[in-house]
Order: structure tokens, then sequence, then C-alpha cells
């Protein structure tokens, strides 16, 4: 008899990764973090420690030597997760991660959008980066969306590659859109 499905997704296992590469969190405080249940996050612990990429102790959990690396890969290709305010242009909490590395006809955007969806945010949208920051449609230019260029200045630059953001009613299930985003373009 099979068990019931997980209640967690492959994002909270790239989310856990890259919050423990930031600080030691007890599980209490993954659950908060990850906005999922106790019993998910204990299997993800258990995942990721059979995996030699976390480890336990009385203070909570922490990334291993092998954890490090791999995320000091990952984080080689990502910027660390933002909330970024972008006044109007989309509702709720926003999510922005610049991703590198990727070409730039990679995919169709709506199925990409999809994912976040399938990943519980509201939406997200899609940002080419290529030395300048614009939407992939031509109809959209992003010198009309000043709020939205000043709150992502940081991310763009030289860099070819994407800048996703994930939006929702919860932080949480943004940064969920924007990183399974994140991860079916590093694929």
């Amino acid at each position: 008899m099979a068990g019931a499905d997980p209640s967690y997704k492959d994002v909270h296992l790239l989310r856990t990764l890259l919050k423990l590469h930031e600080t030691t969190l007890g599980r209490k405080n993954l659950v908060k973090y990850l906005g999922i249940g106790e019993g998910s996050v204990r299997t993800i612990i258990k995942k990721l420690s059979s995996a030699g990429l976390i480890d336990s102790s009385k203070t909570g959990h922490m990334l291993t030597h092998e954890g490090e690396k791999y995320v000091d890969n990952i984080m080689s290709r990502i910027s660390a997760p933002a909330h970024v305010e972008l006044g109007d242009f989309l509702p709720g909490d926003t999510c922005a991660v610049k991703v590198t590395g990727i070409g730039l006809d990679r995919g169709d955007w709506v199925d990409l959008r999809d994912i976040a969806l399938k990943n519980g945010a509201d939406g997200a949208v899609i940002l080419v980066n290529d030395g300048k920051l614009r939407f992939p449609s031509k109809d959209m230019d992003i010198d009309d969306y000043p709020l939205v260029r000043k709150a992502l200045s940081d991310m763009e630059g030289p860099d070819k590659g994407a800048i996703v953001i994930g939006f929702s009613a919860n932080l949480a299930k943004a940064e969920d859109g924007a990183l399974s985003i994140v991860q079916k373009l590093l694929e």
C-alpha cells in the first residue's frame, strides 16, 4: 500500500539548501520559512541528510562540506532569492532571482510561467538580461516601468540570462514559483 503523496516539492529541497547556506536553522523555523508542514520538513531533512548535504545538531540544521560545495555551484549561476518592491506592477509579494548562463531562446515563456503556478505562485514574469533588461515580448518596454527597472537595477548586468520574478499573496509561494522556474532553466 502506497503512502500519501508528499506535500513538499523539489523546490522546497532547493529552498532549504539555499536557506541553510545563509544560516543554521531548526526544524520549526524551516517549517515557518518553507510554509509547509512539519512532517514534510522532517522528510526533507532526512532526504538531504541521507544525501550527505546537511547535518544536524542541537542548534539546528546546517550544510555539510559537500552541501556547501553543492550550493556554491548553484549560487555561481543564480542570485540569492530577493524580495523586491515592484509597486503596483505585480500584485502581492514578489521574489526575484537572477539566473545566468542560459540561452535567451530558452523554451516557451508561458510554459515556464505555468511551472510557477504549479508550484503555488499566483504567477511569474521572466525578464531577459542580455546586457540590457527587457521583456521577452517586443510589445512591452522595461523603460515604461521605471519602478520595476529601479527595483531590479542591482540584478541587471553584463551576464546574459534572465531575471525570474514569482508573485503571490504569500512570499514563500512567490519564492517557490521563482525558484521552480530557475530549476527548469538550469536543467
